[in-house]
């Protein structure tokens, strides 16, 4: 019985997400294994919350497998471990109904920050990303970030199950029934009174749809050149646009010391209008090695490079190999390991449109990391705009979540994120977290090459920041500094017995 709680628990989560989404699910979805494990063992408890995990990460990101089996594997075991302290609480608690769900969203929030900051972070799917369809229960994220839209998660989730496995405690239901059902009032609220920006940036997101097997090889250069050079074309036929976006690495080599990638974005700019592109580039080190990066370029009207930004937070295996510098050529070699490419330090703003908006540019997973966002934001930036490649995975299902994940970081600091990608996502999400705009053909097939015209609308340089913005994680901080010295006392306490 306690095996069949956990599994239903694990689907229920995974039901949350694409390619399911029955987002309603997330408000109980672990109900089943919190009334579990407060009636097993200790340790039948531990085994049965890293079963819920496993099986859930095994399912909601199965589309690693496209790149590596052994990769999803083990990403799978290693965040189902984040599954455990909430786990050993919820089994060892002997409090009343609030406090119960009080201490487990602390727990399991902490969890959750944790698992988005350690070997810098994997916060994918998190309980408040599986609630981002439903807008007025993501609002709160303006004053706690993506942990707090999951704290109000579990602590539902928390208060069902003692409500259930005990029998009792309804009127601390009842109570935090009240609590919840305010805070999303107050998010429906928010939602219709939040101001509208007060400048808009017309853009065109071009989405090539270039194949990964293609991207890199020789004889499908011209393809990609030749798909580019359609596409913007046709968004070039608008006459109010003000900026074209390409995606992540949209062009097949270094456009710094390529000339037909810089002659291909120099002609169409020369149609005045500015393009903002992903692209390789190198640089060369005092020993005359190369260094590589993966970056975002922007070119005026006129075809001159007008700011350039290196990508800060790098996807292990995939990007940077760790110790790299220790393993010999021959054993890279041969295990057909890639080249590393470097991080970028710092954040930037590139000034768009006749308005001079602020956008800062996010490559890549970096729309799902959320001091990244707030940095540039807190910085000066009033638009977000991602850059990426999802064409690694599969077509449907990790794009899907990718966006999912992404939203809270408009909601968080309250300006638009465009995102523009080479096999879809393409969209804009507006500020409360709705997506406004899509690139999607009349089956609704979401990955296929297209151009999306959108107005964005952003706020003026001098709007008030949020309480996130400025004050940034305090609460997952908090959580998580909770989280461990608890585990750390209660290892004590278990030790010296």
């Amino acid at each position: 019985m306690a095996a069949v709680c956990a599994v239903v628990s694990a689907l229920l989560l995974y039901a949350v997400f694409p390619p399911l989404e029955w987002t309603g699910a997330v408000w109980a979805a672990l109900v089943p294994l919190l009334i579990m494990v407060r009636r097993i063992p200790e340790r039948l408890a531990l085994r049965m919350g890293f079963l819920t995990g496993v099986l859930f990460w095994l399912l909601s990101i199965r589309w690693l497998t496209h790149v590596t089996v052994a990769g999803w594997i083990l990403l799978s075991a290693y965040c189902a471990l984040f599954f455990l302290p909430a786990v050993w609480l919820a089994n060892r608690w002997r409090g009343q109904g609030t406090g119960f769900a009080a201490a487990l969203t602390v727990t399991w929030c902490g969890s959750e920050f944790l698992r988005g900051w350690i070997g810098g972070g994997f916060p994918w799917n998190s309980l408040g990303a599986g609630l981002a369809p439903w807008l007025p229960g993501i609002q709160v994220a303006e004053f706690g970030g993506v942990w707090l839209v999951s704290g109000l998660v579990i602590f539902t989730n928390a208060l069902l199950a003692w409500a259930v496995a005990e029998r009792r405690g309804w009127i601390h239901l009842a109570v935090g029934a009240l609590t919840v059902a305010g805070i999303l009032a107050w998010g429906a609220w928010r939602v219709e009174r939040l101001p509208p920006g007060t400048r808009t940036l017309r853009a065109a997101l071009v989405q090539p749809a270039i194949p990964q097997d293609d991207k890199w090889v020789s004889t499908k250069i011209e393809l990609i050149y030749s798909r580019l050079r359609e596409l913007t074309a046709q968004a070039q036929t608008d006459p109010r646009l003000e900026l074209v976006i390409w995606p992540e690495t949209a062009l097949p080599d270094d456009i710094r010391n390529s000339e037909p990638s810089y002659d291909l974005v120099w002609s169409l700019c020369t149609n005045g209008t500015p393009i903002l592109t992903g692209s390789l580039d190198t640089a060369l080190l005092d020993s005359g090695e190369p260094e590589y990066f993966n970056s975002a370029f922007l070119f005026d009207a006129e075809g001159r490079l007008a700011g350039e930004y290196d990508k800060r937070q790098l996807v292990l295996f995939g990007e940077y190999i760790p110790f790299e510098r220790w393993i010999p050529r021959r054993l890279k070699t041969a295990l057909q390991m890639p080249m590393s490419i470097s991080a970028g330090d710092q954040g930037t703003q590139f000034p768009a449109g006749r308005e001079q908006i602020p956008l800062a540019p996010l490559i890549c997973f970096e729309d799902i990391l959320p001091g990244l966002a707030r940095k540039d934001v807190r910085q000066g930036a009033r638009m977000l705009v991602n850059l990426t490649n999802d064409a690694w995975f599969d077509e449907d299902v990790a794009p899907r979540q990718h966006m999912r994940n992404a939203t809270l970081r408009a909601v968080e600091n309250r300006v638009p994120l465009v995102r523009a990608a080479n096999t879809g996502i393409s969209c804009v999400i507006e500020p409360t977290g709705r997506v406004s705009h899509r690139l999607a053909d009349d089956a609704g097939r979401t990955w296929e090459p297209g151009v999306l015209w959108v107005d964005v609308s952003a706020p003026a340089d001098s709007a008030r920041l949020t309480f996130y913005t400025r004050f940034g994680d305090m609460y997952g901080i908090a959580c998580a500094a909770a989280t461990l010295l608890w585990l750390a006392r209660t290892g004590w306490k278990q030790r010296n017995k």
